[in-house]
C-alpha cells in the first residue's frame, strides 16, 4: 500500500473513530445519565458504555498519532517556515486547533471545583443538606 492510500485509510479510520467517540459520549451523557439506575441500551449499562468509550478513545489516539507521523515531513516544514505559502491557511487552522486542544487539556486543572449537594451529619444524628 502506498503512502497516499495509507493516509486515506487513516483519515477514514479517524473519522469513524471520532464519530464513535461523539456517539458513545452523547449516549452516556444524555441517554444514560448518572444515577440512571439499571437502565441499559442494547443490554449495556452506563459503565459498560463508558468502557467502550474509553477503548474507542485509545484506538482513536493511536490512529491520530499514526496520522501525525505520516505528516511529519509537512509538520517539520511548517515549523521551520518552509511550507508553501498557498497552504498557509492549513497551518493557521492547525495552530488554532492545537491551541484549543491545549486549552481543553488544561481546563480541568484551572477550573474551580464546586461542591453541590454535600451532606453533613448534625448533632441529632440525622442527615441534612448543607
Amino acid at each position: 500500500m502506498n503512502k497516499a492510500n495509507l493516509i486515506k485509510l487513516i483519515d477514514l479510520l479517524s473519522f469513524i473513530g471520532l464519530s464513535a467517540l461523539i456517539s458513545t459520549g452523547a449516549l452516556i451523557k444524555f441517554s444514560l445519565p448518572p444515577k440512571s439506575g439499571a437502565a441499559t441500551i442494547w443490554g449495556l449499562t452506563r459503565h459498560e458504555w463508558g468502557d467502550i468509550h474509553f477503548y474507542i478513545s485509545v484506538c482513536f489516539l493511536i490512529i491520530i498519532t499514526t496520522h501525525l507521523f505520516l505528516h511529519l515531513k509537512f509538520i517539520k516544514a511548517a515549523i521551520i517556515g518552509k511550507a508553501s505559502r498557498e497552504i498557509g491557511y492549513r497551518i493557521a487552522v492547525g495552530f488554532i486547533g492545537f491551541i484549543v486542544l491545549i486549552l481543553f487539556l488544561f481546563s480541568p486543572f484551572i477550573s474551580s471545583i464546586e461542591k453541590a449537594g454535600e451532606r453533613n451529619f448534625d448533632s441529632k444524628h440525622e442527615w441534612r443538606n448543607k
